[in-house]
């Protein structure tokens, strides 16, 4: 069997995740672990003990790592998990493992990458969806044909949750756009054994359990 690990907030010297991602993993026949890296050599470990990575949501990321000053909207109150994270990304993906990055997940791997984020979304597009706190609502997104994504989800527009205020602005090296929502606002970017998703399909019952089995082909 094949196992995932889910990266989590570490705040507080305690690493959380929704047991959501562990059901969803499993329900696809993955083995899930929750963890983080404490240090560079602890994420090269886990890339050898894992066969692919989540990445979860949580706090902002510090707009500094993309070169930007703090929007007031901002909330990153994380340090441990910004280091953990990108040690874990860049070892997974020197590994030629799968990375998966899910809502600040999807953000942080595209920081990492060389991309930029939207820091609040209402001040980048006019008029704007309700993006945040939408975890249980629904609007449309389209996925490009053709793309990666498109193969997992088996259709071009399907309706997706949000709770995010923030979304990706220049994708990272490697990676390129592949859904977005009526709005403009970038719900997906892919690239080589990389998967970045801004909504939550964790907490859509199943519907787009594909995506974790993406992790364990």
């Amino acid at each position: 069997m094949k196992r995932v690990l889910v990266a989590g907030n570490i705040k507080d010297r305690n690493v959380t995740v929704t047991l959501r991602f562990l059901e969803r993993v499993s329900a696809v026949g993955g083995v899930p672990s929750v963890g983080a890296a404490l240090t560079e050599a602890d994420a090269t470990k886990l890339a050898e003990a894992f066969d692919a990575v989540i990445l979860t949501g949580g706090f902002d990321v510090p707009p500094g790592r993309y070169g930007q000053s703090a929007h007031r909207s901002n909330n990153y109150d994380d340090p441990a998990r910004d280091s953990s994270d990108e040690w874990i990304i860049r070892a997974f993906l020197a590994k030629g493992k799968r990375v998966m990055g899910i809502c600040r997940g999807c953000q942080a791997v595209n920081v990492y990458m060389g991309g930029t984020l939207h820091q609040h979304l209402p001040d980048a597009f006019d008029p704007v969806l309700w993006h945040a706190n939408n975890i249980y609502g629904r609007h449309p997104i389209t996925v490009a044909e053709g793309s990666a994504l498109a193969s997992l989800l088996g259709e071009i527009s399907p309706s997706v949750n949000s709770s995010h205020h923030q979304a990706i602005d220049r994708p990272g090296e490697g990676l390129t756009v592949c859904a977005a929502a009526p709005d403009g606002v970038v719900e997906a970017a892919e690239g080589e054994n990389t998967m970045l998703i801004q909504w939550h399909p964790e907490y859509m019952e199943g519907e787009h359990d594909a995506l974790f089995r993406w992790l364990i082909e």
